[in-house]
């Protein structure tokens, strides 16, 4: 499973910015990653911190497509627009800390 390192929170007008990092066998790729407001609501209904809601995006990308096809800037949002099925699956999915 890669590693996924979300970096310092950067609050916005509307959102939320990140640097993501994930490591998967031997590489590292970097993110600069906006989750809006909307978007954390949907998925989270405010329950867990923002940040947690990226690293859920991440586990949820990383399922659906390798490291190397994320764009390295992007907003969550966009998520939907080739994964239409996030909304609904998305905020299932468990993670530990």
């Amino acid at each position: 499973m890669p590693d996924i390192n979300i970096g310092q929170e950067i609050e916005n007008s509307n959102s939320w910015t990140y640097d993501v990092s994930v490591t998967d066998a031997g590489s590292t790729y970097n993110y600069k990653v906006t989750l809006n407001f909307a978007d954390y609501e949907l998925w989270s209904g405010g329950s867990i911190p923002p940040s947690r809601v990226v690293h859920k995006a991440f586990l949820f990308l990383l399922n659906n497509e390798p490291a190397s096809a994320i764009m390295s800037k992007f907003d969550c949002a966009v998520i939907r627009r080739y994964f239409p099925h996030v909304d609904k699956e998305l905020p299932k999915i468990k993670i530990e800390y």
